[in-house]
């Protein structure tokens, strides 16, 4: 499939997981790549393998808490390649933790990056999918921003903020021909969510193959999602196929939660 050609989508967290294979799958389908993560060394990684399929991919260091990265990566972005057609706004982090034991540095760790980041940046590349009157927009939420999970407090409430927002957003920006949804991912395979299974089979007194067993008999498909599952809702959701859909945010979990 060649939906994305030449176009140019920006992904930040890109660097690993599901952000990575957000950047392979849609240069596999003919796009270039902006790919923008808070470890170098990773963002790099990422670039090669987009330039191994032949597409360009411009790489930057950015931390989404700071707004002056933020303008960089726009601005570097729009410098290079003229445009931005998609942004996948990916970047996030995740801390297991009963409530009891968050403190408020560890409250603003998780909002700063999973809700205030994704707002900024969001808003910035909303700035110029304005001036040309089209764009999409895909936000990594969580199926913990739907359902409530006892240790991801600060983090389930991070994600509702990151569903909320694109609904508000999908209004703002309907009358410009850009649409705005978010992934809700379930329990995929990275390095992120092996953190939070191995914080369960600790409280469970279980190995973390067991714990991983466990969460998959919760699963009515079975499986987890491994990060391909997601990024191919993101091509999707960023594709003309979905040129009708806004303001919506969409499980990929299995079937774990169905609301």
């Amino acid at each position: 499939m060649t939906r994305f050609t030449d176009k140019v989508v920006l992904i930040t967290g890109a660097g690993r997981g599901i952000g990575r294979a957000m950047a392979l799958r849609f240069a596999q389908e003919g796009a270039h790549i902006v790919a923008a993560d808070i470890e170098p060394a990773l963002a790099e990684s990422t670039a090669g393998a987009v330039q191994e399929l032949g597409r360009q991919c411009l790489w930057l260091k950015v931390d989404v808490t700071q707004q002056a990265d933020i303008q960089r990566l726009v601005s570097q972005t729009v410098e290079q390649f003229r445009r931005i057609d998609v942004l996948c706004n990916n970047a996030g982090v995740l801390r297991f933790q009963d409530m009891f034991d968050i403190t408020e540095a560890d409250w603003d760790a998780v909002l700063d990056v999973n809700t205030k980041g994704v707002f900024f940046v969001m808003q910035a590349v909303a700035r110029e999918m304005v001036k040309r009157r089209s764009g999409k927009i895909v936000n990594t939420a969580s199926i913990s921003g739907k359902q409530p999970e006892p240790h991801f407090l600060h983090y389930g409430v991070s994600k509702a903020g990151v569903i909320h927002m694109t609904k508000s957003a999908a209004a703002v920006l309907a009358p410009y021909n850009v649409n705005v949804n978010a992934i809700c991912p379930g329990t995929t395979v990275t390095d992120m969510s092996l953190m939070a299974t191995a914080g369960r089979a600790k409280l469970m007194g279980v190995s973390v193959d067991e714990a991983i067993k466990a969460r998959e008999a919760q699963i009515p498909i079975g499986r987890r999602n491994q990060p391909d599952d997601i990024a191919a809702m993101a091509a999707f959701l960023a594709s003309p196929d979905a040129d009708q859909i806004t303001g919506q945010a969409f499980n990929v979990d299995g079937g774990l939660v169905m609301y």
